[in-house]
């Protein structure tokens, strides 16, 4: 099938597991992604299952030039409890040529996900590596994810952004922009709400889930034993988690990491995740104003999210002062990308179906 490119794909085993880390090292630097306890976190330890791994070898010399990842995921699909497969960005030698072997690649992965049971396989790839996984990788790009953000320190953006990318004619522009003062967010009062440090997912968790599960279409499923994987058991980062109770029931939670991206470090808001009420909503604002005194303490540049715009989630965002970051200012805009394997998941194709934070996508 990839006769004619001089290479050929064959699934991952064990033995594979040196020259895997080799290439992501050559490829990644010191990347997480390049080390062995992070690679065996994510491609092994998945509630959903171990990951679907594609390498491609040179078929004359058998040198691992390339690999595609699908890690499963267990996701509410309709109302069903179904498996889809999170895509992460192709890893490639950069050393070889052949610029066709990321969505080659891509698109044999996603064949072998379907042939496994796997309802969908999705993908947030920021825009410059968005290209493989359309045409040659057969994926639909169902839409930009909008990065939300409020600057704490103007000054210190306005100075970094100086210093950057951004074309010469934008920067007056952008300063003014970090130095648009954030509305103050009201204070309210919620009787009887609690907000604590969270140290592990157990049974009132599983309890929230069961309340929210049936909000949207598509929602990972975020049960106690995927919750811990993701944001206890990954080595290398620390996150922080408070929940907001009242009358004995978990009404929201959050999570929060701080982070650098690009220039900027940004206290990044992972994961908000609210009740379908009103006193869901209230905690959930409480839940932000906490979770942003908590990230200043670290003194970061901004406090950034993303968060589709049909969520109560992302009007609570609003409400807290946070505003959409202008195109131009991205430092890496991302899109989800879908490619639909059976018929019931053609509701993956409109983001309107979707429930995504940034936790969903293992980025950060």
């Amino acid at each position: 099938m990839t006769k004619d490119e001089g290479w050929k794909a064959v699934r991952y085993s064990p033995a594979d597991a040196a020259d895997s880390l080799q290439l992501m090292s050559r490829a990644l630097g010191d990347s997480e992604r390049a080390t062995p306890a992070f690679a065996d976190w994510q491609l092994q330890r998945s509630p959903a299952g171990a990951a679907l791994s594609l390498l491609a070898r040179e078929a004359a010399t058998g040198r691992l030039i390339g690999q595609a990842v699908t890690v499963p995921v267990s996701v509410m699909l309709s109302g069903k409890v179904r498996t889809a497969g999170l895509d992460l960005n192709p890893v490639i030698d950069p050393d070889y040529p052949g610029r066709a072997l990321p969505g080659e690649l891509l698109r044999e992965a996603a064949a072998l996900s379907a042939a496994e049971d796997i309802a969908f396989t999705c993908g947030a790839p920021y825009q410059a590596t968005l290209s493989p996984f359309l045409e040659p990788g057969g994926f639909r790009d169902v839409g930009a994810l909008p990065l939300l953000i409020r600057p704490l320190n103007p000054e210190r953006l306005a100075a970094k952004t100086m210093d950057s990318r951004v074309p010469g004619r934008a920067t007056p522009i952008a300063r003014s922009v970090w130095r648009t003062p954030a509305p103050r967010p009201q204070k309210e009062e919620l009787p009887g709400l609690e907000i604590d440090q969270v140290d592990v997912f157990d049974e009132p968790f599983a309890l929230f889930w069961n309340r929210v599960r049936l909000r949207f279409p598509i929602m990972v499923i975020r049960d106690p034993a995927h919750l811990n994987w993701r944001f206890r058991e990954v080595p290398g980062r620390q996150y922080t988690t408070f929940a907001a109770r009242s009358e004995g029931k978990i009404r929201g939670y959050v999570v929060v990491r701080v982070v650098q991206l690009g220039r900027f470090s940004v206290g990044l808001i992972v994961d908000l995740v609210v009740e379908a009420s009103g006193e869901g909503r209230a905690a959930g604002r409480h839940l932000v104003d906490h979770a942003g005194a908590f990230l200043r303490e670290h003194d970061p540049d901004m406090l950034a999210t993303i968060s589709l715009r049909h969520t109560d989630e992302y009007r609570i965002f609003r409400s807290r002062g946070f505003w959409v970051l202008p195109k131009f200012l991205e430092p890496r805009p991302y899109h989800l990308v879908v490619r639909a394997h059976v018929e019931e998941a053609n509701v993956a194709y409109n983001l309107r179906n979707w429930f995504l934070t940034p936790g969903d996508s293992q980025v950060v």
